[in-house]
């Protein structure tokens, strides 16, 4: 098991995103874990990633692995990162309820404009998750771990693509042509 390094500060989010400095780290510490978690390890795989965590928390970061997490990991988690961030900061979980965060000064969003301000995060983290995978393809001599992350069932593969869309087809294998005018010659 790796141990746990953040590849972003918090004062590397406050400063690069239109987060406020005076936002509590606790939650934002928690949304970069997620976000390098769940995000960044599935476009490099867990080849590159546990080998860029290890070298972090030992102090050894080559510089291929340190142009890595500068010019291409860390774009990608920050906004990875406001996504995880939206929900967490909008509302808080209390003893008796979820309740929306509020200020003196400050009118809250509606769930509308949160789910659009979410998806032109994660617009702008996918653009960048491609450009990460992009680099590690046409490297693939300076991280072979990115193409052979080794094997087991713990080993997580780098996806290829970063778009989470998705087709839904109706019915079975069979069915799901019904509409379909099939040419006369072509036996189902």
């Amino acid at each position: 098991m790796t141990n746990f390094v953040y590849l972003i500060s918090t004062t590397y989010l406050k400063t690069n995103t239109p987060l406020n400095e005076n936002l509590d780290d606790k939650l934002l510490k928690s949304a970069i874990k997620e976000a390098q978690e769940i995000y960044i390890r599935d476009v490099i795989g867990s080849g590159i990633y546990d080998e860029v965590l290890d070298q972090a928390y030992n102090g050894t970061l080559t510089a291929l692995n340190t142009t890595l997490i500068d010019s291409y990991i860390a774009p990608c988690l920050k906004y990875y990162t406001l996504v995880e961030s939206m929900l967490p900061l909008t509302f808080k979980f209390m003893n008796k309820s979820v309740a929306s965060r509020n200020s003196e000064n400050a009118t809250p969003i509606t769930t509308d404009e949160l789910t659009m301000i979410e998806q032109r995060y994660r617009d702008k983290a996918e653009y960048y998750a491609e450009r990460l995978r992009d680099y590690l393809k046409e490297n693939p001599t300076d991280y072979p771990k990115y193409l052979n992350p080794g094997t087991g069932f713990d080993v997580i593969r780098p996806k290829n693509t970063a778009f989470f869309g998705g087709m839904y087809l109706p019915g079975t294998d069979d069915d799901c042509f019904y509409n379909y005018d099939f040419p006369d010659d072509y036996e189902k």
